[in-house]
């Protein structure tokens, strides 16, 4: 009822204060005498659990905020400057994630559990939601998985959907500061493109036709909270690419804006050529020696980063022990390190999405990693959510957080007999249970 339910607080000092054997907190504001049992009593509730090994602290119940008036995460993501970042998702029907919720997200997350739990769906769901705007989001969602799949028909999407059934209706849902954002996909057999928008009579055709012959996919997304937004439409596809189409009512008004989401895993840090705009980026922005000292960390020869042409490619070098390298010849943990900072930078007020955040790295270098990654994404006001299998990436996670653990949480996907089900942990929680040797992947 309390564990994971909300964050650890403080035992109130004020009021008349009752801690029963088991571990419950009663709180009175005032007493009186009863004439009939000839006793004093008073108006004693319930209001949490004391934490055991934490002096002190305790889970509140929904009835200690009742009382205290306090609505710690509105006050909290004010303070940490989350306003415009996720705190809170749902997720229904996507990829292997028949159902799941997730709460009280900080601006650092990280996800762990068994192998195929659905730790990567978690990350896709989020940018799916910051990205549907995008003609080609259905083509990034399967690159992320390394797939190369024809973008001329229904093949595009149906990876997205539980079980690849596109009669399972993939719905996510994001608080997102004051607004709560929705996003849903339904397969659509009785819609066809109509001749308008300016676009070629056998281009049309060919979308009518595979529209017939397959289907469409029909797309809602709403916006209820300090933003008051709809979208809806279809996507259609055929030997001509995709189609995506804004219905009527819509109108003229402006597309939402949404929060800049960038997705990192290890087939992108590989190949991705962003890195060198944005390195660009941070020299001209004068923070080239800022980078340089986080990349000493993990390797204390690197002296400067620099980027050169050779046979009119720009590549970026390394200058280690005095010899210029190409980053690719650095290894792996210097390349990671290097695009997730970069990618902080540039998502400034947005989210970076990290699939295994530890591959890479040596286990040494977990401490420095999680400290690195707190301090740009403070600098730089970022949401980062990562995924991680190892034990002692989480334990580094601690170690790295311990300036800012209020920005931390942490949460193990499981199943129980209910389904899957997200087991959160606040940093003291996590910490707690590190120290007592307790299983927390």
């Amino acid at each position: 009822m309390y564990v994971g339910q909300y964050e650890p607080v403080r035992i109130p000092d004020s009021g008349k204060l009752h801690i029963q054997k088991n571990g419950y907190v009663y709180w009175s504001s005032a007493s009186k005498w009863d004439n009939e049992k000839k006793r004093s009593i008073d108006n004693r509730v319930s209001i949490g659990k004391i934490i055991p090994n934490q002096l002190g602290m305790m889970y509140p119940n929904k009835k200690y905020f009742d009382i205290f008036g306090v609505d710690i995460n509105k006050r909290e993501k004010e303070n940490m400057g989350m306003e415009n970042l996720i705190s809170n998702l749902e997720i229904e029907n996507f990829r292997g994630i028949q159902k799941l919720s997730i709460k009280d997200m900080r601006r650092l997350v990280l996800l762990s559990g068994n192998n195929n739990v659905g730790k990567s769906s978690v990350l896709e769901a989020i940018f799916l939601m910051m990205d549907h705007l995008s003609p080609d989001s259905f083509s990034r969602m399967n690159n992320f998985r390394g797939l190369s799949i024809p973008t001329n028909g229904v093949s595009l999407w149906e990876p997205l959907f539980y079980q690849m059934n596109p009669d399972n209706t993939i719905r996510i849902k994001a608080t997102r500061g004051d607004d709560t954002l929705t996003l849903s996909y339904e397969k659509d057999d009785s819609y066809v493109p109509a001749m308008n928008g300016g676009i070629p009579k056998n281009v049309v055709g060919s979308f009518q036709y595979s529209a017939k012959k397959n289907y469409t996919l029909r797309f809602d997304f709403r916006a209820e909270g300090a933003a008051d937004y709809t979208e809806t439409g279809h996507y259609t596809t055929s030997e001509n690419g995709t189609l995506r189409e804004i219905a009527d009512d819509n109108g003229d008004k402006q597309l939402m804006q949404l929060t800049y989401t960038t997705f990192i895993n290890n087939y992108f840090v590989r190949t991705d050529r962003a890195i060198l705009d944005r390195m660009g980026k941070a020299e001209i922005n004068g923070k080239k020696q800022k980078i340089v000292r986080f990349l000493q960390r993990i390797d204390p020869s690197i002296s400067d980063i620099v980027t050169l042409s050779v046979s009119g490619i720009p590549q970026l070098f390394v200058n280690t022990n005095k010899k210029l390298l190409p980053v690719q010849f650095s290894g792996d943990g210097i390349n990671k390190l290097l695009y997730i900072v970069l990618s902080i930078m540039d998502a400034k007020n947005g989210i970076v999405l990290v699939d295994e955040i530890d591959t890479g790295f040596h286990y040494s270098m977990y401490k420095d990693l999680w400290k690195i990654v707190s301090d740009v994404s403070r600098d730089y006001n970022c949401q980062v959510i990562a995924s991680t299998h190892s034990y002692e990436n989480i334990m580094g996670a601690i170690e790295g957080m311990k300036d800012y653990p209020e920005e931390f949480s942490y949460y193990r996907l499981g199943y129980d007999k209910d389904g899957l089900k997200s087991f959160r942990s606040s940093y003291d929680l996590l910490r707690s249970a590190l120290r007592s040797d307790m299983e927390v992947r």
